[in-house]
C-alpha cells in the first residue's frame, strides 16, 4: 500500500541573509542552517505519526515543505503522489493543515464566518462550503457554537475550530503542528480522542507535533524522533521501548533491616540501588532482569512484602535516545 505522506532525502538549507537585505529582515543569518538532513519517512492512510523534537529540530520546517509554504533544497515530499513543490495548491487541497496558535482565526467573526472565509481562501465552491462548514462543525462538537464569536470561547473550543478548519476540505491527510499546545491537560485528552476517532473513521494519514511527551504515548503511535534536522528514531513507540527501555524495579520489604540488607546485597552486583523508608529500587538492564535480580537474593526474598516493575517514563526514555545517539 502506497504512503499518503511520503519524503524521501528530504533536506533544507537556510543560506545567509544577503547583506543588504539585512536592515529590513526581521531576523537574519550570519551562517548556513541545515534544518533538515535528508529525512526520510512514509504515513500511511489510518496512521498517525508523531513528530518529536527540541525546538530548532526541524518540525515546522518539514510542515512548511509540505504545505508549500517553503521549498526543500533537496530530496523530495509528496502527498497522494502530488509533488509538494510542483502541486502545492492541488496538496493544499487535500491536507488539512491546523496551525499552532489560534492567530489565524478572526477573533471577531463567528465560527461559521471563520470557516467560510478560510474555505473560500482555499478557492472552494459556495455550493460545497454549505455542506462541509455544518460537517466539520459537527465533527468537532461545535454546533451549538456555531454563531457563536470566536473571541468569547474556551481555549479547548478554539483549538477545535482550527481543527474544524483543516477538516474543511475533505483532506486524506492532516498536519497538527502542536493542536493541544494552549488548552488544558482535560480538553487536550478530550481533542485528542477526537483527533484518533477521525483517524480511524475517515482513515487518515497525520501527522502530529508535541511536546507534551504523555500526549505522545497516549496516541500509540509511529514516532519520529528529531534533533537538529537529523533522525535519531523511526518507528513503533513499542519497539522504541523494547530497544532502549530500563525499567525500575520496586521491592517493598518488612522492615528496615531487610531493606538495608538487599539493598547491600544488590549495590555488590554493581546495581543503582536507592532506599525510601521500606522500599529498594534499582534500575535494570544489560544482563539485569527482574527474575534473575530476585533469584539472586535467595533467603532474603523472603522478606519482600510487594514487587513493582516501574517503566521508564517517555521524557527519560527519549533523552536516553539522544544522548546515546540514536539507533537509526
Amino acid at each position: 500500500m502506497s504512503a499518503v505522506i511520503e519524503l524521501s532525502q528530504l533536506s533544507k538549507v537556510y543560506e545567509p541573509t544577503p547583506r543588504w537585505m539585512r536592515v529590513f529582515a526581521r531576523s537574519h543569518l550570519t551562517e548556513s542552517v541545515r534544518a533538515l538532513d535528508s529525512v526520510n519517512l512514509a504515513v500511511h492512510a489510518g496512521e498517525i505519526c508523531a513528530i518529536v523534537g527540541p525546538n530548532g529540530a526541524g518540525k515546522t520546517t518539514m510542515f512548511r515543505i509540505l504545505v508549500g509554504l517553503t521549498t526543500a533544497t533537496g530530496g523530495s515530499a509528496t502527498v497522494m503522489g502530488l509533488d509538494a513543490e510542483r502541486d502545492s495548491e492541488r496538496i493544499r487541497q487535500i491536507v488539512g493543515w491546523m496551525p499552532a496558535e489560534d492567530r489565524s482565526l478572526l477573533m471577531r467573526a463567528t465560527c461559521r464566518e471563520n470557516l467560510h472565509m478560510h474555505g473560500r481562501l482555499q478557492g472552494m465552491p459556495a455550493k460545497l462550503l454549505a455542506e462541509r462548514i455544518p460537517y466539520a462543525l459537527e465533527q468537532v462538537n461545535l454546533v451549538a457554537q456555531a454563531d457563536s464569536v470566536v473571541a468569547g470561547l474556551s481555549a479547548g473550543m478554539k483549538a477545535r475550530l482550527r481543527l474544524a478548519r483543516a477538516l474543511l476540505p475533505g483532506p486524506r491527510a492532516l498536519i497538527l503542528d502542536e493542536p493541544t499546545g494552549a488548552v488544558d491537560p482535560i480538553a487536550a485528552h478530550g481533542l485528542l480522542e477526537l483527533i484518533t476517532e477521525l483517524v480511524e473513521r475517515e482513515r487518515l494519514a497525520v501527522l502530529i507535533s508535541s511536546h507534551r511527551l504523555e500526549e505522545i504515548e497516549a496516541l500509540q503511535s509511529h514516532a519520529l524522533l528529531m534533533d537538529r534536522g537529523r533522525v535519531k528514531y523511526d518507528g513503533d513507540l513499542e519497539d522504541l521501548r523494547r530497544e532502549w527501555d530500563h525499567p525500575e524495579l520496586e521491592l517493598v520489604t518488612a522492615d528496615h533491616g531487610a531493606a538495608a540488607t538487599i539493598a547491600d546485597d544488590l549495590r555488590a552486583r554493581g546495581l543503582d540501588v536507592a532506599v525510601d523508608d521500606l522500599s529498594v529500587r534499582c534500575r535494570l538492564g544489560g544482563k539485569h532482569r527482574v527474575g534473575a535480580v530476585l533469584a539472586g537474593l535467595g533467603p532474603l526474598a523472603d522478606s519482600i512484602e510487594h514487587v513493582r516493575e516501574i517503566p521508564m517514563p517517555l521524557r527519560d526514555l527519549i533523552a536516553r535516545v539522544y544522548t546515546t545517539g540514536g539507533s537509526k
